[in-house]
């Protein structure tokens, strides 16, 4: 028994760790499995920069990587292309050579799949199984049914988050050549499945799995049995991404490898974001031993001399704190780390963060606003949120995050609220996209759309102009879906107030800081944001302890005892604390209050004796002869 696991366009450029994770399965039952990186090929007909432009910047709603093979699975529809060339144009404003981009993709789509069918000894395989996210269904079905016609022998498998629940009984209806789908997490049905057609058997009744009986399809059961202990999963196994990534980039100064370390989501077991779709079937939270993670980090790091660790967690398990990312700064890796976190740490959480490696953080944060967050049952607040900017920089981890808008119920006054703290960060990490909330599959807002004031929920429009299937079957195929308010408006309804605040950041993107350097008795603030001449501000006494006291945000009344205790009386700190906001030294949010400023540290004794010496050495330069 040969499986080939294929990974198509539009994939990012990176190993998979679920076709990486089900050829190690498949190892561990004695069948012999391949990677094929295919996605890997079509970049390099393609060239990787502009394959990333379709990868990883297009608009997702766009189904950009579905419509560049779509006419190699669905012929004749040249009114409908039409149609959604026009709606790029409209919905997402496209540049007119980011749009030329994509129609010369879709030249290179029927050549490239002729080129996957010449490039492997497909008589020597059995089973074939197709990994599908997001952009990936129709390149992978273009290539199936091509398989399927031209050698029927082939086992056709379809897996992936393209396939979980409804989605993958309705992609096994719509599409007779494929063969099998399993729903949700594979790491048991997908082995089990291989095991059964190895014993020939063909219609094997496994939870996850669906099949086809008497031209139906069925299944015991859409959700699979799940992982309980993630110890016991294999080590990803990237061998087969080596080859075809040096191919790629010859002189590959960075090779990343994806780890996992949990699964499902901790918070949304609690309090399920309402815009999240993630996780599907598999929301249940379970982790790795802190010893387990480690070893494997350091396993693979030194299989594939990684320069890069990503973790593909939705949220690190907050037991890691306390073992995990102190053993993580005992191996001296010296490599990139980037993990996803929730947003409300502390700062000796960042700290242990920033000395275990890890670089780069992905904390949710999402809004600035009391009443949003609350929406959106995030769990977090406004003033946590900046804080966590702030202490990143200080310990020099980038956080990526997003700013979005178009929660039902949001008011203008929300966005009032952020337009006051955005104008107060621009010295911290800019958003790296701003935009409206979409319906996704699984979340609580298409699960309970009624109850949060949203109707006619339908499949986003470019479903109907890339599939060619009925609006029943896209109802249960879609991923991502479109909506009306019950109210009416539309999602930038209320943000008008932060618009201008958004732009005024952007204009004034890494110009400037504002730092605070805290002596023996005095802190020092020195503002040169938005590019303004250098304004200090030297605080001393009582104003020093409440400045140092909001370093993390605090409501007044925790305030206040702090400054009595320094011998401020509420007259003098209400006048202080009022000065601060309008210098914008400080953020209030919500009741809370946050000192601004990032910590700096303070000049060692030497440092003014060197200065000196500089400047006398100037001084002595200038004014010798000749």
């Amino acid at each position: 028994m040969n499986v080939l696991l294929i990974n198509m366009p539009f994939a990012s450029l990176r190993p998979s760790i679920g076709l990486g994770l089900l050829k190690a399965h498949l190892g561990g039952i004695g069948v012999t499995a391949r990677v094929a990186y295919f996605n890997m090929r079509f970049a390099e007909r393609l060239g990787w920069q502009p394959y990333g432009e379709v990868a990883e910047l297009a608009p997702v709603q766009a189904l950009v990587g579905e419509w560049v093979f779509a006419r190699c699975l669905f012929a004749g529809r040249e009114a409908d292309d039409q149609q959604w060339l026009a709606m790029l144009a409209e919905r997402f404003r496209l540049a007119p050579e980011r749009v030329a981009l994509y129609q010369r993709a879709r030249t290179e789509a029927g050549p490239f799949l002729e080129e996957c069918l010449a490039a492997v000894d497909w008589q020597s395989y059995d089973v074939v199984g197709f990994t599908s996210t997001f952009n990936q269904n129709l390149p992978a079905l273009a290539l199936a049914q091509r398989l399927k016609q031209r050698y029927p022998h082939l086992t056709i498998v379809f897996g992936g988050a393209n396939c979980e629940g409804e989605m993958g009984l309705q992609l096994h209806r719509s599409f007779p050549f494929v063969d099998y789908v399993c729903s949700g997490e594979a790491d048991v049905s997908f082995p089990r499945l291989v095991q059964a057609l190895r014993d020939h058997d063909p219609a094997p009744a496994i939870p996850g799995v669906i099949a086809r009986r008497d031209g139906q399809s069925v299944a015991v059961a859409l959700a699979p049995e799940r992982v309980r202990h993630l110890d016991d999963l294999p080590y990803p196994d990237y061998d087969d991404y080596v080859e075809p990534a040096r191919r790629l980039w010859p002189n590959l100064p960075d090779f990343t490898v994806l780890v996992e370390t949990s699964r499902g989501c901790w918070w949304g077991e609690k309090h399920h974001c309402t815009f999240c779709g993630l996780n599907g079937l598999g929301l249940a939270y379970r982790a790795k031993r802190p010893a387990r993670a480690i070893e494997e980090i350091r396993e693979l790091c030194r299989r594939y001399a990684a320069t890069t660790v990503q973790a593909v967690d939705n949220i690190m398990d907050m037991k890691y704190f306390r073992e995990f990312l102190p053993a993580l700064k005992g191996l001296g890796l010296n490599v990139n780390l980037v993990y996803e976190v929730k947003a409300n740490l502390t700062k000796e959480q960042v700290r242990l963060l920033a000395e275990a490696g890890i670089t780069d953080i992905q904390p949710g944060i999402e809004s600035f606003s009391t009443n949003v967050l609350h929406l959106m049952d995030k769990g977090t607040t406004p003033l946590q949120n900046v804080q966590l900017l702030k202490w990143c920089k200080e310990a020099g981890i980038t956080p990526i995050w997003n700013l979005l808008y178009g929660f039902p119920g949001e008011t203008e006054e929300d966005y009032a609220e952020t337009a006051a703290i955005l104008d107060a960060i621009h010295h911290l990490d800019p958003p790296r996209g701003v935009g409206p909330i979409r319906l996704d599959r699984f979340s609580p807002y298409f699960d309970s759309s009624a109850r949060y004031g949203l109707r006619n929920v339908r499949p986003d429009r470019s479903y109907r102009l890339i599939y060619g299937l009925g609006d029943d079957d896209l109802q249960r195929l879609a991923y991502y879906f479109e909506f009306d308010y019950a109210g009416g408006g539309d999602a930038r309804q209320a943000l008008g107030p932060a618009i201008p605040a958004l732009e005024r950041w952007s204009a004034h993107a890494g110009e400037g800081a504002l730092t605070a350097c805290d002596g023996a008795e005095l802190i020092t603030i020195t503002d040169t944001r938005d590019g303004i001449a250098p304004r200090v501000t030297e605080l001393t006494g009582p104003e020093r302890a409440v400045y140092q006291y909001c370093d993390q945000n605090h409501t007044l009344p925790q305030i206040q005892v702090v400054a009595s205790e320094h011998g401020m009386t509420d007259n003098a700190l209400a006048s202080f604390m009022q000065r601060m906001l309008a210098e914008r030294l400080m953020a209030a949010a919500g009741g809370r209050y946050l000192s601004l400023a990032v910590a700096v540290p303070a000049p060692h004794p030497t440092d003014g004796v060197l200065n000196l010496w500089d400047s006398v050495r100037s001084a002595l330069v200038a004014s010798a002869p000749g």
